[in-house]
């Protein structure tokens, strides 16, 4: 989704744009009933005079050139003067309308013309206004004011116009600052929502919006908060009440085992295999329960650290989970290289069975790829057929269950590396175990 920035500059975005087209569009709509006020009082004095010319010369229109009361008025175009003529295309043509026309040649004081056709009993009459002011130092001279003509008037009401638009802009950002404190207090108070601060009474923010969306946000974080507790309540007992029965099976497998030893012919290699299957699975039982407890705990002290041999490792968990690649057409290639190294054993041997669990779980046709190379382990399931693996995916063989929840919470805990990327094909896992200590070892092993 495409970030949008943020709502104070949104609104502000928002309000100045609208406040700048409504004053622009007020200003224009204002310029324009102005000028067009102006050529109507213009064209209405114009037919005044016209008129009034024509009474007093009893219906008659004349045929040369007057000037009356600053107009030129005149039966014939071709009577009014060069310069007339020429800032017009041709003569006004129709009635009651007012022509507009500038000097074509350049300056610094340009003439205006203002033309009407007035219509008389004896014919069309023609009325002209030449605006051309003459030079202020002249009319200085003579004790005339300078005119306040429609330019300067259109000019104070655009002037004007601009003053009500930053008027409105610094109105505007008081208004966001106003209204945008309590947003921002919001935001604060939601940043510091901790436990204890979840128990006490939701502030008060000012409108009636933000209190209810304060309740909201605490009722859901509290209703989390109490989820998560009662999961990590659930996680310490079940994993210490598992350790009575783990333990109670440990000691029955060590007695087992001195009857093995005492009876050592009357077993068969079947036998040894299965009671070292079950051997295994109840160390596996006692380190999980231990890094579940451990997991449960808020101290961020690791567990201690013993010395491994994660080549040795990772042989001993392969061997272990072959079982589940029985009836399947799954080549496992394990390319190791003696490592001894400190580590707590328990995290390392669940993060190792998880990921080489899932690789041959979530693998039916195609190779397991086990590679390490010091602390770093990287384990690759290729399938053979794409759609073998959206078969089993649509099953619920989608490779990411519990185990590798368990394992990616791990390893952030611990603070090694591990990413699980998955493509058409299957999963690309790499984990490496950072850790205190660590030497290659020899061919030999020693």
């Amino acid at each position: 989704m495409r970030r949008l920035g943020s709502l104070r500059g949104q609104m502000l975005l928002g309000g100045l744009s609208l406040g700048l087209l409504l004053v622009v569009g007020y200003s224009l709509l204002s310029a324009n009933y102005f000028l067009r006020g102006m050529d109507n009082i213009t064209l209405a004095h114009m037919a005044r005079v016209a008129d009034g010319y024509v009474r007093r010369l009893d219906g008659e229109r004349p045929d040369g050139l007057q000037e009356v009361a600053g107009y030129h008025l005149s039966g014939r175009w071709r009577a009014m003067p060069e310069a007339v003529r020429q800032a017009f295309d041709g003569a006004p043509s129709e009635p009651g309308r007012l022509y507009k026309g500038h000097d074509d040649e350049p300056s610094e004081r340009p003439a205006f013309y203002f033309a009407m056709r007035q219509p008389t009993p004896t014919g069309p009459l023609y009325v002209v206004d030449a605006v051309a002011p003459p030079p202020e130092p002249v009319m200085a001279d003579k004790g005339i004011p300078p005119p306040r003509d429609a330019l300067n008037s259109l000019m104070t009401l655009l002037g004007l116009g601009v003053a009500i638009a930053v008027g409105l802009l610094v109105a505007l950002l008081w208004w966001l600052r106003h209204v945008s404190r309590p947003v921002q207090a919001l935001g604060h108070w939601a940043r510091g929502l901790d436990a204890r601060r979840l128990q006490e009474p939701t502030p008060d923010f000012g409108y009636p919006e933000l209190n209810e969306l304060a309740g909201l946000l605490r009722e859901s974080l509290r209703s989390a908060h109490d989820g998560l507790a009662r999961e990590q309540r659930f996680l310490a007992h079940a994993s210490h009440e598992l350790r009575t029965p783990i333990t109670v099976l440990r000691h029955n497998l060590e007695l087992l085992r001195r009857f093995q030893q005492a009876h050592d012919e009357t077993w068969s290699p079947r036998h040894r295999q299965v009671f070292a299957r079950m051997e295994r699975a109840g160390t596996t039982m006692k380190h999980l329960t231990e890094t579940l407890l451990w997991l449960s705990r808020e101290e961020p002290v690791a567990p201690p650290g013993v010395e491994l041999d994660l080549a040795s490792l990772l042989e001993g968990q392969v061997a272990e989970l072959e079982y589940l690649l029985r009836d399947k057409a799954v080549t496992v290639e394990l390319d190791t290289e003696p490592c001894r190294v400190i580590l707590p054993e328990a995290p390392v041997r669940i993060v190792l069975g998880n990921l080489i669990r899932n690789a041959f779980v979530h693998t039916w046709e195609g190779r397991v790829v086990i590679r390490q190379r010091g602390v770093e382990v990287r384990i690759d399931n290729q399938q053979v057929s794409p759609q073998v693996a959206e078969t089993n995916a649509a099953s619920g063989e989608s490779g990411f269950g519990l185990g590798l929840q368990l394992t990616a919470q791990l390893t952030e805990r611990l603070g090694w590396p591990y990413a699980n990327l998955a493509d058409a094909t299957g999963h690309r896992v790499r984990v490496v175990f950072e850790a205190r200590d660590a030497e290659p070892m020899g061919e030999n092993g020693g």
